[in-house]
């Protein structure tokens, strides 16, 4: 039996009250009970795993989280395809169907953790959120996009492994330059560092810095320093990035710990939304080894009751506080045809499978001779109106009169130009004898 049905015969249980058919239609003993768990119907089409985690984004992680405290055993994660969904992951899906963010309370068997709150409590929650989404998000976005060596040792060698040509050309860059756009709005872009081929201004401002103006706009060398200056200016530049992300860090976390405090979760004992949208950006830091940890150092240093906090959440979602133990479904196997492929089909040849035409009946002969019998006598019969109303005339022969009369017209034209210049040769000849 599958998902959907099993979803139908549970609101068949809502509305059913005798107990004799409810044990009947939901006993043990009967095969059609069966539940085939292989096919979950909510599935989380996430990015490419980042190990330990199932997925290297923070919002997959979030859902993930999500579902798994709000329906545990009746979903499962998948790795999406980038051109899918219009290149957004992750995205969920319901029994194939897609599904809003909004519109996950209204699952089958979901409990939305934010259900215990009051009115006042949800619009806390929402605040602190919106504060997460505004400030910490770009903190890790830093850590993964810009401070060195991170990106390219991490996020592009998965996100991007399976990625075809053209695919490969422009979704990486497509991705990377959004959170680009973002880090330089907030000041964070560049901030202790630069990855290789990200370093273009910096080499021209050092650049413009190697030269001097003098006078008359002339443009000097400026004096050596020492075969050692270009590193220590490049030393003295990361350090002072480092301390300046430093302080962005504690500006960011400093509220957040002060109000988690000694609580076990934001509103009491029991994590709700808030929780898990914390939880989704500090596991995606602490979690995987970074070649440049200087974020995660700074949590499990400086703030040990976020860092507490995540491993008390993860140890309530999955077993053994192992990210391993998330619920996976087979990625669906995506036909993907290569550059060369898609220009080889241009001149590949047709099938040459032609359908054998069925013999016609003789009623069928006589409909098509008929038809095509009226629609040559609608011919005839309206160029014979047009013809006999005059609206379309016709004539027979030729116009040699009118040629004839064109001609002498041109003739009588020529002898006139003649007699003119006849007579103005035999002025000027007059005119010359009189002056002589």
């Amino acid at each position: 039996m599958t998902w959907s049905t099993f979803e139908a015969r549970i609101d068949l249980r809502l509305i059913i009250t005798d107990p004799r058919l409810v044990s009947l239609l939901y006993s043990p003993d009967n095969a059609q009970n069966n539940v085939d768990m292989t096919a979950p119907p909510i599935l989380l089409h996430a990015s490419p795993p980042l190990e330990p985690l199932p997925a290297s984004d923070a919002e997959s992680l979030y859902y993930a989280s999500l579902l798994q405290l709000a329906c545990p055993g009746r979903w499962a994660l998948t790795t999406g395809e980038w051109g899918a969904n219009g290149g957004k992951l992750p995205y969920v899906t319901h029994l194939d169907h897609q599904l809003r963010p909004s519109h996950l309370s209204s699952l089958p068997s979901f409990l939305d953790p934010d259900s215990i709150l009051s009115q006042e409590e949800k619009m806390d929650a929402l605040c602190w959120k919106a504060y997460i989404e505004q400030n910490l998000i770009d903190l890790v976005n830093h850590t993964f996009f810009s401070l060195p060596p991170n990106y390219p040792e991490t996020l592009a060698k998965v996100q991007f492994r399976d990625l075809a040509f053209p695919k490969n050309q422009y979704i990486p860059q497509r991705l990377r330059s959004i959170v680009r756009s973002r880090l330089q709005y907030v000041g964070l872009w560049g901030l202790g560092g630069l990855n290789d081929g990200d370093a273009a201004d910096e080499d021209r401002k050092k650049l413009e810095d190697a030269f001097v103006v003098g006078p008359a706009g002339t443009m000097a060398p400026r004096a050596w320093s020492g075969w050692r200056a270009g590193r220590d200016m490049e030393s003295r530049r990361r350090r002072w990035g480092e301390q300046e992300l430093d302080k962005r860090v504690k500006g960011v976390l400093d509220p957040i710990a002060r109000r988690l405090g000694e609580q076990t979760y934001f509103f009491g004992d029991r994590p709700t939304t808030l929780d898990l949208a914390l939880f989704a950006q500090l596991t995606f830091i602490l979690s995987p080894t970074l070649p440049n940890p200087l974020l995660s150092d700074t949590l499990r240093l400086s703030y040990p009751s976020l860092t507490a906090h995540h491993d008390r959440l993860l140890a309530v979602l999955f077993p053994h506080s192992s990210w391993s133990a998330v619920p996976c479904a087979p990625r669906p196997p995506v036909t993907q045809s290569s550059y060369l492929d898609s220009v080889k089909s241009w001149w590949s040849s047709q099938p040459t499978d032609k359908k054998v035409k069925e013999t016609k009946t003789t009623k069928e002969k006589q409909f098509e001779r008929g038809r095509w019998l009226w629609f040559a006598g609608a011919t005839v019969a309206m160029i014979s109106y047009l013809l006999a109303s005059g609206m379309v005339q016709v004539e027979f022969g030729g116009n040699d009169g009118e040629w004839e009369a064109e001609e002498e017209d041109e003739d009588e034209d020529e002898e006139e130009e003649e007699d003119e210049a006849v007579v103005v040769v035999e002025e000027e000849s007059e005119y010359d004898q009189r002056e002589d």
